[in-house]
């Protein structure tokens, strides 16, 4: 139990839609097509006008960065219904399985909240909490998004069918003046924030990382919480990487995805060959985004996510429950001559990046997946990834029921104690290949 009312609440990781959520993402399009009516002349460019915006958040995004992009309607059009309802199923999966039990009458500060994203995926995900008076401030500079999220949000009650004691708090300003603005947060959530903020080259990365969360975190209750989702690309995963780190130096307990406080293992790698993030199925997507995403030709085979879940300064830290491994890859073959054949997964541990081996299909491990682990003092390391190489049988790591996206915490010691030694010791395995 967690102060101030907040509990842990054992759920799948990343659980799937239920058959109503699903339906209701089905139904969509209907409310879409309501709040936001295009002409013939307009559905006809909107996979252009999909492609364009995808274009510009990616390849161009410093044309776009501080800017209030979705202020025009082919832009706004764009977004409402290509990237809002992805981002809806990628950030229901994630809430549906997090330990997020606000108490009754709890202030829920969303930054960046554009269209009522989080607003929106948590009704989705937990219709439950629908029944308990929660106050949602939703920040945004672009006022237009805002208003017609919470158009969405009423016809997505409809769909669902549910009354709802939410109350939902439009705050048009820039999210430095808006948190003046709103009562102390017991949770503060920003989804795909932090990728869009206008970071300069005038300091380093990580002081601004680090001065933006101790600014945002001064609005939270000593006992509450944070939430920072971002897409699990490569600067998303940095960005909440970094994050996690002052955080850390700041106190905060990291309840999900890291099962240690240990520096992350993946933010220091020189060559940048990975990133914490977790890709799960599209399960739940309705036909009709299939089809759009097919024609403005950015149809997706799985969501990608990198997120971090925090528990403030005066929050309980959760028991220690041996040791424990995130998985935070999906399976891949290992190239072997000799042998029989080997499969492999990344996982992040107190001691570093790992690498689990074992025979094809014997872990029965997804990404995001906990397992606890037996491991040895000497471990060899990969070549390719210098991660450290740990065998995995059924007799030495037992999967954790999914019911854990919260981790056991442990003290974090000094930053040059932080890393053991590593054996220079290594395999002669070269080319282990994760799929895309």
């Amino acid at each position: 139990m967690f102060p101030n009312g907040f509990k842990a609440h054992p759920r799948p990781v990343f659980p799937e839609l239920s058959s109503r959520a699903c339906e209701v993402m089905r139904g969509y399009a209907r409310l879409l097509a309501d709040v936001l009516p295009m002409r013939a002349a307009h559905r006809k460019r909107l996979p252009e006008n999909i492609q364009e915006l995808s274009m510009f958040l990616t390849t161009e995004r410093k044309e776009f960065l501080g800017r209030d992009y979705l202020h025009a309607p082919r832009t706004l059009g764009a977004y409402l219904w290509y990237f809002l309802p992805w981002n809806m199923l990628r950030l229901a999966r994630l809430l549906g399985g997090l330990a997020f039990e606000p108490p009754p009458g709890a202030v829920i500060v969303d930054l960046g909240a554009g269209p009522l994203t989080t607003v929106q995926s948590l009704a989705l995900a937990r219709p439950d909490l629908l029944a308990r008076e929660l106050h949602f401030y939703c920040l945004d500079s672009t006022p237009k998004p805002l208003r017609e999220g919470r158009k969405l949000y009423f016809g997505l009650l409809d769909l669902l069918g549910l009354p709802s004691h939410w109350r939902t708090h439009l705050v048009h300003a820039p999210w430095q003046s808006g948190l003046r603005d709103v009562p102390q947060a017991d949770v503060l959530i920003a989804a795909n924030f932090l990728n869009e903020l206008p970071w300069h080259r005038r300091d380093p990365l990580m002081e601004q990382v680090g001065d933006f969360f101790q600014t945002a975190a001064g609005h939270v209750r000593g006992n509450g919480q944070c939430l920072f989702m971002e897409p699990g690309n490569r600067l998303g995963g940095k960005l909440v990487s970094m994050l996690r780190e002052s955080a850390v130096d700041l106190g905060w307990n990291v309840l999900s995805p890291c099962t240690h406080v240990q520096p992350c293992p993946l933010l220091g790698e020189p060559r940048e060959t990975s990133w914490c993030h977790f890709s799960v199925s599209t399960q739940g997507c309705p036909d009709w985004l299939t089809a759009l995403s097919r024609e403005a030709e950015l149809a997706k085979r799985d969501l990608s996510l990198s997120f971090v879940h925090l528990a403030g300064p005066r929050g309980s830290r959760l028991p220690q429950e041996g040791e424990q491994a995130r998985i935070i890859s999906g399976e891949f073959s290992l190239p072997d001559t000799r042998g029989p054949a080997q499969t492999g997964r990344y996982a992040c541990h107190a001691r570093g990046k790992l690498l689990l081996v074992s025979a094809p299909g014997e872990s029965g491990t997804r990404s995001g997946d906990v397992v606890s682990l037996a491991l040895e003092q000497d471990l060899l390391q990969d070549a390719k990834s210098r991660a450290l190489i740990v065998n995995l049988h059924p007799r030495t790591a037992a999967r954790i029921k999914p019911n854990s996206m919260q981790s056991p915490q442990r003290s974090r010691p000094k930053k040059q104690d932080s890393r053991p030694r590593e054996k220079k010791k290594t395999t002669g395995r070269t080319r282990n290949q994760k799929p895309k």
